[in-house]
């Protein structure tokens, strides 16, 4: 199978290459030429401005064509409209990496219903002038209800891993392990996650399987801000110093509210999710490993492909 990655040499992006290589897929990473591709001559890379279509028309050859395009960078209809031109007739089947942030308001349990692309009405524009959430509501429902190809989308909570770029999981380990405080208000409320290797193999899945429509993609286990740390200490050996009030610098950055989002559909379809039991100690440790920073992406990568 060919498949084309947009944001392939990012924090999701790289494990789902990873995952198209081990299913022997022909993989063509688009890149801005600003990261290091990982990979080497194990994939085909092409060079243009994802946010620019004139730039993506002149580099991608008139003949070319794939099976599947995923794209980890269309965050609002502007960036996804260009591409259902440029590539029609070009590409099967499109996976969107999109967000649990399509659903507004708290609740336990979102499910794929909760927001239907296919009816909403999107907003012109992107992500500076939408903001993330409708940016990604907006996306959608233009690839659902204009794309001339196959569409799925993927709905990820908080993703978890040692390289996150926003560094929220990394300031909680950090805290702990330094023997700092950390504000939790009350009524943090019970949140999920997806583990970062799970997120990149669910969007290889997506497009191996040709799935189509809106899949949440989460473990099922849900937890607050509080037993969150707690279970950091225990796996550090430390006593967390956990505060109901303080300075705004110490704040979780985990918002209030039970937010989680449900990947039956997801499960029942097939997919068999890693239990949080068994891939979190894995994140804790390898940010300990890391000094509770972010841990360079690029060596991160190297080190787990070089030859054992």
């Amino acid at each position: 199978m060919k498949a084309l990655v947009m944001g392939g040499t990012g924090f999701i992006g790289r494990r789902l290459v990873s995952h198209l290589l081990k299913a022997d897929c022909d993989v063509t990473i688009a890149t801005s030429g600003r990261s290091v591709n990982p990979f080497g001559n194990k994939v085909k890379t092409v060079v243009f401005e994802r946010f620019e279509m004139k730039s993506i028309e002149s580099e991608i050859p008139s003949g070319e064509k794939f099976d599947v395009l995923f794209d980890q960078l269309g965050f609002g209809p502007d960036d996804v409209a260009g591409i259902c031109s440029i590539f029609h007739g070009k590409i099967k089947h499109y996976v969107l990496t999109s967000s649990g942030a399509v659903y507004e308001g708290s609740k336990a349990g979102f499910v794929e219903d909760d927001f239907d692309p296919t009816t909403a009405k999107p907003r012109e524009g992107g992500i500076r002038t939408l903001g993330y959430a409708e940016g990604k509501r907006s996306a959608e429902a233009y690839l659902f209800q204009n794309a001339p190809f196959t569409v799925a989308a993927a709905r990820f909570p908080i993703v978890l891993g040692p390289d996150d770029s926003t560094e929220r999981f990394q300031f909680h380990v950090r805290r702990v392990m330094e023997e700092k405080p950390i504000v939790i208000p009350v009524g943090c409320g019970r949140m999920n996650y997806v583990w970062v290797e799970d997120a990149g193999r669910f969007l290889s899945w997506l497009g191996l399987e040709q799935r189509t429509g809106t899949y949440n993609a989460a473990s099922s286990y849900t937890l607050d801000a509080n037993e969150l740390v707690q279970r950091i200490g225990i796996l550090l050996n430390k006593t967390p110093k956990i505060l109901r009030d303080g300075e705004k610098a110490d704040n979780t950055p985990y918002f209030e509210g039970d937010w989680s989002v449900d990947a039956t559909k997801a499960e029942r379809d097939g997919f068999a999710f890693t239990s949080f039991e068994e891939w979190f100690p894995v994140v804790v440790r390898e940010t300990v490993e890391s000094g509770g920073k972010r841990l360079n992406t690029i060596d991160y990568f190297r080190q787990r492909l070089a030859p054992r």
